[in-house]
């Protein structure tokens, strides 16, 4: 156990000494303050007619985030999509970098065994993830209470909340095999162009009745919850995220351990 605290401490000073978290930090304030200007826009129709393209986007989002609701259920969407592409980037970074930099022997010689090394990792992009959720929670209700949307009220704003953590977490479990792609590619290229395509094929599934059944797209499917006309995948979808978590754990622990790490 100490020696897991050990890594994980060596593993978070690495983190915060990286520009990487306050560039993702930046991001997670772009998501929300991009919902708010859309609702700015659609609430001022005289500056939405100058603003071309922008003017559709209002439109649609003075249909899809008129209260409380539907404005948490679709900032839970943008944790699902935009937070999916955001929590592959830490991954990717918290394994890939290990390469990019020329540090793995260096850090494979160290007497611990490589189960911590990878727990240690899996644990830091989860708190880095959850970081970068908290964060851009916080604003999607300081923007919410802004623009002073209608039912507003106690009940509302904890099933709200509730969404979004438990999207978070689904999110941050089927991202962790990403973690496995770095470590094969030996960077950041492979994770990311990989999650480009599971985010399409996420789509596809969910258009061809499968959703329930492939991980990627369950998130995204969880968020509909709060909606009068959504449902909840069922009980086996969110053990296909779990198990997809624990794949992504397993794997990366096995190809941390056999794989060839001459380089």
């Amino acid at each position: 156990m100490n020696n897991l605290w050990n890594m994980l401490w060596v593993e978070l000073r690495k983190t915060l000494r990286s520009k990487v978290p306050q560039l993702t930090i930046l991001g997670s304030l772009f998501l929300p303050f991009g919902i708010g200007f859309l609702l700015f826009i659609a609430r001022n129709p005289e500056i939405s007619r100058k603003m071309g393209l922008i003017t559709a986007k209002a439109d649609l989002m003075r249909v899809t985030a008129t209260d409380w609701p539907s404005y948490l259920t679709l900032s839970a969407q943008m944790v699902a999509m935009a937070g999916f592409f955001f929590f592959c980037l830490i991954t990717s970074w918290v394994f890939g970098r290990e390469f990019i930099d020329g540090t793995l022997k260096d850090i494979l010689a160290v007497p611990v065994p490589r189960v911590t090394i990878i727990l240690a990792k899996f644990a830091v992009s989860a708190i880095w993830s959850s970081m970068f959720t908290l964060v851009m929670y916080v604003f999607i209700l300081i923007i919410g209470g802004i623009f002073n949307l209608p039912q507003g009220s106690l009940r509302v704003i904890w099933q709200g909340s509730v969404l979004i953590v438990v999207t978070a977490i689904m999110t941050i479990l089927v991202v962790f095999p990403f973690a496995l792609l770095a470590s094969i590619g030996r960077g950041y290229l492979l994770p990311m162009g990989a999650a480009i395509i599971t985010l399409i094929l996420a789509n596809v599934a969910v258009i061809a009745g499968w959703g329930d059944y492939f991980p990627w797209a369950v998130p995204g499917m969880y968020t509909q919850a709060m909606l009068p006309s959504g449902d909840s995948p069922g009980v086996a979808s969110y053990w296909v995220v779990i198990l997809t978590g624990l794949a992504g754990i397993i794997g990366t622990y096995y190809w941390w351990k056999y794989a060839d790490q001459s380089r």
